[in-house]
């Protein structure tokens, strides 16, 4: 198997390796990098990981053979955590890995200090939207953005245009529902988190919308073969395929297509660029959920790009029901049938109960009449159409191509052979070479003298090596004798060493200021931390309330426990500009209650667009400070010259010292504590310059999709509709309709009101209630139920109360 020209411009495939025989199979499939996850710290907890000794082989395997490795270092790390990262990358950094794809901006920060030469490229789990947040990565010194899957070709385009950063972009794999990164759905339903890489994908079961239970969160997986000319011309640098979780067998063919068609591209053009059916189809049988999409790319969000009716494997249609006796029947072939082929049965279309599936026993070609017997009860009606799920030949394709053997790189050689003295032969490989000479002087053959031809033939036996020879030189003079034996192992050497320093190129001496490193290196004092607070993290008087209607915002100002309010950006549509809002503020003022914008949690192009055009507006609202909830947010700010107070909110994750001493460094002082870390841990990371929630309906997803245009249509109306999972717990869904994303909260609230004690000890510099679907009544009652709580000690029975402590007790591993 060889290697050649890949095409004129570089546009990199870029493969998924959930294991060692996937990496394998990618490289041998055409890919020009491949990623991965080591033992610890990858957002694919589950997968058949590496282990260091094999990412150590890897990276050498990958760079031997002209690609690149990457490693996901993608999830949040824990200051227990963090305090071993230098040991797990060093090994690696050294052996030449070439970028780290990261989600925590403490492990950007301290990736940065201690391995300065190692990529940087922000994972897709950054919730990057568009170029705001691509700029203030690149400052903080990432050199790759892989932005959220949300985004269309046309803002892909500006990022890759404002940023002139590399863009890597998602063509092929399954979608998450929620923006990655904005998921805590697994986490707070079942304690696997998504942002440790352990996610159990509950977006991938059926919920319950007025009253028509359907897979409502479960997209279809997304497959953009015929968008290459597109996603090429919006500047996309790398073309990702996801898939750390897919068989090898996956991974080989779709890197094998996305190969074949960016170099048909490459090579002739849009105008010559047209994709087989025939490989579509494969695409369709190795995995689909009902049918693929073409992601966000074309399309803001839309009931076609889900998969209602089941959420795994629909296979490709194969043959038409025409009659039944007992149980055979008679079908049509609506496609080639292999022997192996396995067909789905059971149950109606989107059941996953397969037990009973048939194997075909033989072949069949396109509408051949084929005979079937399917299990004793099973009723078939004329014109059912029953879909393949295993396409036996193509497996066998694909085990055949990618499976095994040698990929062989081209290099030169030249042998020079004189009596009596010792055979040399130099092996090259672009600008690397090396030159070995056998052990023992030739001689003067007796008999037959070695010719050109006869060393030639030997030499070019590379057999399982890497290497082939495209130029071989062979130089002798005299008749001359050697073993044959003598040639092989010249051979060996030569092409061993190649080898050996081939990947040596690529490894990196670490010098004393880059090895550095001690293991209270990312600690700080937190006595010292304490002292040393900015005025943007004094202690509050009384309770910061986030509110998301009037109502709320008009019974938090009547509080007297209350001090701090933050407005939330979707409270109206006329945000700057309400009057009830405004005397609202005006009220507060009086009071001395600071007022805060909560910021949209999602800030694209359209929300750059509004607070651009109402800049002036905003500022005359008189805010005290923001709350905000992505990177775009903080540098639209940034570069607006924007100077109150900025509070980062939980889902700007600061869950260890380096994230604190990152916000710093950019004059952030304030953040809000996660809600994925317990108690104990929330006192390690230390809590004097940040909010902790004390009660609210936790976000559990943020999404481009939309609940009721996917049940219903889309009303363009602000509201909330209910979803019911298989417990008959019920999800409220906020249509954030101003900058068109939903939000879905946890089906219970969170409450730590009446843990005082355990709370002051944290010593918090101050405590948030986040209300979200609670009318004026109940706000008012929940504010004078935490008030009595918290601040003055009162007794209450919550006995009947339908509460959740969260992450506060048990936490996430």
């Amino acid at each position: 198997m060889t290697r050649g020209n890949q095409g004129k411009k570089q546009i990199e495939i870029l493969a998924p390796a959930g294991s060692y025989e996937s990496f394998l199979a990618a490289i041998r499939a055409g890919a020009d990098a491949v990623y991965a996850g080591g033992p610890r710290f990858g957002a694919r907890a589950f997968a058949d990981n590496f282990t260091e000794e094999k990412l150590l082989e890897a990276i050498d395997y990958a760079h031997l053979h002209g690609r690149k490795f990457y490693l996901t270092v993608n999830t949040l790390l824990k200051d227990t955590e963090l305090n071993t990262l230098y040991e797990y990358l060093q090994p690696l950094y050294q052996g030449g890995l070439d970028a780290v794809i990261v989600q925590d901006v403490g492990v950007l920060n301290y990736v940065r200090r201690h391995f300065p030469a190692l990529s940087i490229h922000a994972s897709t789990q950054m919730t990057l939207t568009n170029a705001e947040g691509a700029l203030f990565l690149k400052k903080q010194g990432a050199e790759r953005v892989v932005p959220a899957r949300e985004l269309s070709l046309d803002e892909v385009k500006e990022i890759s245009d404002r940023t002139g950063m590399e863009v890597e972009c998602f063509v092929h794999g399954a979608l998450c529902y929620c923006y990655s990164g904005q998921c805590l759905l697994s986490s707070l339903i079942g304690g696997r988190s998504g942002n440790r890489g352990q996610c159990a994908q509950p977006c991938r079961l059926p919920y319950t919308v007025d009253g028509k239970k359907e897979y409502v969160l479960s997209l279809k997986d997304i497959c953009t073969l015929e968008l290459i000319p597109e996603m090429a011309e919006a500047g996309i640098d790398s073309f990702k395929i996801e898939g750390r979780m897919k068989k090898p067998e996956y991974v080989a063919l779709v890197t094998s297509l996305y190969r074949k068609y960016t170099d048909l591209y490459l090579e002739k053009g849009k105008k010559g660029f047209v994709v087989e059916e025939k490989d579509k189809e494969k695409l369709m049988d190795i995995y689909n959920r009902g049918g693929f999409n073409k992601g966000y790319y074309q399309q803001h969000n839309g009931r076609d790009m889900l998969s209602l009716k089941r959420p795994n494997h629909a296979g490709v249609a194969a043959v038409k029901v025409l009659t039944q006796r007992g149980r055979e029947l008679s079908a049509k072939a609506l496609t080639e049938i292999h022997k192996g082929d396995i067909l789905e049965l059971d149950g109606p279309r989107g059941s996953s109960d397969t037990k009973n599936n048939y194997t075909f026993g033989k072949g069949a070609q396109k509408d051949e009449i084929v005979q079937i017997l399917v299990p004793r009860g099973k009723q078939y009606t004329k014109g059912t159409v029953l879909y393949r799920l295993r396409n036996q030949e193509l497996l066998d394709e694909i085990q055949e191509s990618y499976g095994a053997g040698t990929i062989q790189e081209p290099i030169e050689g030249k042998l020079t052979v004189k009596v009596n003295e010792q055979a040399a032969l130099t092996v090259k490989k672009g600008s690397i070479w090396v030159l070995v000479c056998s052990e023992e002087f030739t001689e003067t053959a007796k008999n037959q003298p070695l010719d050109q031809t006869r060393l030639e033939k030997q030499l070019k036996k590379t057999g399982n090596t890497e290497f082939y020879f495209k130029n071989l030189e062979i130089v002798t003079e005299g008749n001359i004798f050697l073993p044959m034996q003598r040639i092989n192992e010249l051979r060996r050497r030569a092409l061993e060493q190649l080898e050996q320093k081939i990947c040596a190129s690529f490894h990196r001496n670490v010098t004393e200021e880059e090895g550095t490193y001690s293991n209270t290196d990312a600690k700080y004092n937190q006595t010292e931390a304490a002292l040393d607070l900015s005025r943007e993290s004094v202690k509050m008087p009384g309770f910061s309330v986030s509110v998301e209607s009037k109502e709320q915002f008009k019974a938090a100002s009547e509080s007297g426990d209350v001090s701090r309010i933050y407005m939330d950006s979707n409270i109206s549509a006329r945000l700057f500009e309400d009057h009830e809002l405004i005397s609202l503020r005006e009220e507060c003022k009086r009071q001395g209650k600071e007022i805060f914008l909560a910021m949209p949690h999602i800030f694209r192009k359209d929300a750059v667009e509004l607070f651009d055009r109402e800049y002036k507006a905003f500022l005359a609202f008189d805010f005290d400070g923001v709350l905000i909830r992505n990177y775009e947010s903080f540098h639209f700010l940034r570069e607006h010259g924007f100077d109150k107070t900025v509070i980062l909110d939980h889902n700007l994750y600061v869950f260890n010292q380096e994230a604190k001493e990152f916000w710093k460094k950019q004059g952030v002082f304030s953040f809000t504590a996660p809600a994925e870390l317990n108690e104990r841990e929330l006192a390690c990371l230390g809590l004097q310059e940040a909010e902790l929630i004390l009660y609210g309906r936790l976000p559990a997803m943020i999404s481009a999709q939309c609940i009721t245009k996917t049940t219903k249509g889309c009303t363009k109306c602000p509201g909330i509709v209910w979803m019911t999972d298989r417990y008959q717990k019920r999800l409220p869904v906020r249509n954030c309709c101003n900058f068109c994303y939903n939000m879905i909260y946890h089906t219970s609230v969170l409450f730590l009101a009446d843990l005082g004690e355990a709370i002051q000890k944290l010593n918090p510099a101050g405590i948030r209630l986040s209300f979200t679907l609670e009318d004026a009544k109940e706000t008012a009652r929940i504010l004078k139920l935490c008030g009595d709580l918290y601040y003055r000690g009162h007794q209450a029975d919550l006995s009947d109360t339908d509460f959740t402590r969260g992450h506060f007790k048990r936490g996430i591993t």
